[in-house]
């Protein structure tokens, strides 16, 4: 699975049921299930091509949803007209601040949930000239799935967060009315964290257990199109 040319290593959030992909900067999704172009590299399965829109070069506009899980905004609009151009995406749940009036409250207890996720999508395009285009394109995704359990002898604290961090650098330069070549840069790091602790607050021991892992990529690659 590809983000403007650049893996992502998990496309779900909050343990599947949500993509990572916020379809307010999304320009165009392919699919190629088999037989895919050398340019995809040496995968054994299908892929499935995301891109990022480009910020209108024009004049500003923006979406703004609110739901009762999540809210989103979206931004996109010219810093020098016809030249630069900037388009921002972001949006967060909160589960956990809708769930935390319904969960049982002693006076001496405390649950305290960690039920959510936020992302952001940024792309700037600065148009050189009419053969020249340089773009930058970034994605921040974070997840967090546990709770803090809290009462007058001891805190119990359970989280797993995970996320992806993902950029790209993209020159592309028409060589001619039929030639085109696509100079890219990619970084790609996806990381996931456990974490897991046990207090006993009588007499002040702590039992903690953390656990890290995570890939980073870096890349670059150069491609021509030549429509004879």
């Amino acid at each position: 699975i590809l983000l403007d040319g650049v893996p992502v290593y998990n496309p779900g959030h909050a343990l599947g049921i949500f993509s990572v992909f916020n379809s307010d900067a999304i320009k165009s999704v392919s699919l190629t299930k088999g037989g895919f172009p050398a340019r995809y590299g040496g995968r054994l399965s299908s892929v499935v091509d995301i891109r990022m829109k480009e910020g209108n070069l024009n004049e500003w506009h923006g979406d703004l949803a609110l739901g009762l899980i999540s809210s989103k905004i979206s931004v996109s609009g010219p810093i020098v007209k016809d030249k630069l151009s900037i388009l921002f995406s972001g949006r967060r749940t909160y589960a956990d601040i809708l769930a935390k009036p319904f969960l049982s409250q002693e006076p001496d207890q405390n649950i305290d949930p960690e039920l959510f996720f936020h992302d952001l999508n940024g792309k700037l395009q600065y148009k050189i000239n009419e053969r020249h285009r340089i773009y930058l394109s970034g994605y921040y995704g974070r997840d967090k799935f546990g709770a803090e359990f809290t009462d007058a002898f001891s805190r119990q604290k359970t989280l797993i967060n995970w996320g992806n961090k993902i950029s790209a650098l993209r020159w592309n330069y028409e060589i001619s009315d039929k030639l085109f070549a696509n100079t890219t840069l990619t970084y790609s790091d996806y990381e996931i964290a456990t974490e897991n602790l046990d207090e006993n607050l009588t007499d002040n021991s702590l039992t903690a257990i953390d656990y890290n892992s995570g890939i980073t990529d870096y890349g670059a690659k150069i491609d021509f199109d030549l429509s004879p």
